[in-house]
């Protein structure tokens, strides 16, 4: 979605915080907004009132609230949108997508609710990766273009995980990946899956039924 809407996301749209925080992620200097929370960073040990503050962060809170909560080097990966962050700044940029800006936000109005959540604490680790190369009977370039974003990040070390169930309520007020959606409400279910060092998110995984979207704008049949 980020790609979609990335040409309506100049400064020009962003109001007089939202520059002041843009302004301050480029500088590299302490972030800070007025009304925002660090519930789901720092040190506070991951639960269900953490996972939710994330999920639903962003609409509620604005966009800045959520980039807070995610360590300097960090990999964020949301599949359906084919789209891999590891800059603040282009998170930031993805986030104000879903930011509370009316009924009216061509963006459309986003309501996230969590159904379950699981938090563990875990000792210092990081991914196990496979090392043999490429599996037989693959193609190198089909390979390293699947395999490719499973592995950055990878090496990043983590303490703390959870894994997120919840739902998603989209009202369109334009195209949605192309499609005409505008007027139309969707709905779908997801998971999100967080690794955490000190508390600020490392690695961040995201799926979500697009098919189901599909289904719902009317470009996909639905079966039985």
């Amino acid at each position: 979605m980020y790609g979609l809407y990335s040409a309506q996301l100049d400064e020009s749209h962003l109001n007089a915080q939202q520059r002041k925080y843009l302004k301050q992620l480029r500088a590299g200097s302490a972030l800070s907004i007025e009304g925002t929370s660090g519930m789901a960073g720092g040190n506070t040990r991951k639960n269900f009132a953490t996972s939710s503050a994330w999920l639903s962060g962003f609409f509620d809170n604005g966009a800045q609230n959520i980039v807070d909560m995610y360590a300097d080097e960090f990999v964020w990966e949301d599949m359906e949108f084919d789209l891999t962050i590891t800059d603040k700044e282009e998170l930031f940029k993805f986030f104000t997508v879903f930011d509370d800006a009316g009924p009216d936000s061509p963006h459309g109005v986003h309501l996230f609710n969590l159904i379950s959540n699981d938090s563990h604490q875990v000792p210092l680790s990081h991914a196990t990766i496979r090392t043999e190369g490429v599996p037989e009977g693959w193609d190198e370039a089909e390979y390293k273009r699947l395999a490719g974003p499973i592995m950055i990040g990878a090496d990043f070390e983590y303490d703390e995980f959870s894994y997120m169930q919840w739902i998603w309520r989209a009202q369109h007020n334009a195209d949605f990946f192309g499609i005409p959606a505008a007027g139309k409400t969707t709905v779908t279910r997801g998971t999100s899956t967080q690794f955490y060092r000190n508390g600020k998110i490392v690695r961040c995984r995201t799926h979500w039924n697009f098919r189901e979207f599909a289904i719902q704008l009317g470009v996909v049949p639905r079966v039985g």
